[in-house]
């Protein structure tokens, strides 16, 4: 491409519903931006589909690397690997990390190998590992609000559902009979505890590095809305849950004269994630703690109340640190290089 590329996306779940919408619409509307995505399986018939939609849209920066959000050693390998490439100019600096990939499941799973529920570690240990690992190629930003970076974290209306402490006292029955079904109302509670134990963390993260540090890094949570098609990472949804979600995408024309957020297909939200992380910002703008429900804008705060209490949000951020601290000291040095492949 002859124009320099301005900056590095990165998206979680590259070639999920929403990520690979979250892809497209960012290469129609930002030529030169290097796409980053992020998938388990890079030879998957999904990040095939990707590659070519993006193809189509014209001349773009793009690969796709291979993480497991479930491995601390597979999540620093990737951002020691980033770093590096930032800083040898390989590729231009992070300007845009996009957490879009997250577990839901509704059976009980053996913890993972670094010892963590996996739907814990993967939507709120992983993302949060992932930010800070990356701060260095953050760094390289010109430190101007709209030079800086932004961490845009995909929410859910279950938050509400969710407790901060929902994952401090492990159910035993994790480990001594994995696969067993878990209720609609435990599975929702479990998934929004994660998420909102991620979004609340991230912006304790934020707290701290305006406070201590001279890195220009916003971050905002952003609530989709319920969204027509298949997760690439639910287990086992009971019956009467996937009757539920056919009998609300049949009556999506009719539930969309109510609500706009009803149900949407994953586009919509897409081209609304698209807008929000390239919107020119104001310094007064900069400041705020922004939480969006679709294309809506309300303050942070007044969404996850914990952000009201200081000690809370202290609290969490020192527990997410030591959690990525033990478990990145516990699996040693990363042994192997990710596996990269570029468009």
């Amino acid at each position: 491409m002859g124009t320099p590329l301005v900056g590095t996306a990165i998206i979680t779940g590259g070639n999920g519903s929403l990520g690979s919408e979250i892809a497209v619409s960012i290469a129609k509307t930002q030529p030169y931006v290097h796409l980053l995505l992020l998938a388990r399986d890079i030879r998957s018939e999904s990040v095939k589909d990707v590659r070519e939609r993006i193809r189509l849209i014209g001349p773009r920066s793009l690969e796709f690397v291979k993480v497991d959000l479930a491995s601390f050693n597979s999540v620093v390998s990737f951002t020691e690997i980033t770093v590096e490439r930032v800083k040898n100019k390989e590729i231009p600096p992070v300007t845009l990390l996009i957490n879009c990939a997250a577990m839901s499941s509704y059976t009980t799973e053996q913890v993972t190998r670094d010892g963590h529920d996996p739907v814990y570690q993967t939507n709120a240990i992983a993302p949060f590992l992932l930010t800070v690992s990356l701060l260095e190629a953050f760094r390289a930003g010109d430190g101007t609000p709209n030079g800086g970076a932004r961490v845009i974290n995909v929410g859910c209306s279950s938050i509400s559902k969710g407790t901060l402490d929902y994952f401090e006292s492990p159910d035993p029955e994790l480990s001594v009979h994995p696969g067993a079904p878990l209720s609609a109302k435990e599975a929702t509670k479990r998934f929004g505890s994660s998420k909102l134990i991620m979004s609340a963390a991230m912006y304790a993260l934020r707290r701290s590095l305006v406070l201590t540090g001279k890195l220009s890094l916003n971050v905002y949570t952003l609530d989709p809305g319920v969204m027509t098609g298949e997760s690439h990472a639910a287990n086992a949804a009971p019956l009467s849950v996937k009757m539920a979600h056919q009998t609300r995408s049949g009556l999506r024309p009719f539930l969309r004269v109510f609500s706009k957020t009803a149900m949407n297909k994953a586009s919509v939200p897409a081209k609304v994630i698209a807008k929000v992380a390239f919107r020119p910002d104001t310094v007064e703008n900069w400041g705020r703690e922004r939480y969006y429900i679709l294309d809506s804008e309300y303050e942070a705060g007044s969404v996850i109340p914990a952000m009201r209490d200081p000690k809370q949000m202290d609290a969490l951020l020192k527990k997410m640190l030591q959690q990525v601290e033990v478990g990145v000291k516990g699996m040693g040095s990363p042994s192997s290089r990710v596996s990269r492949l570029s468009c």
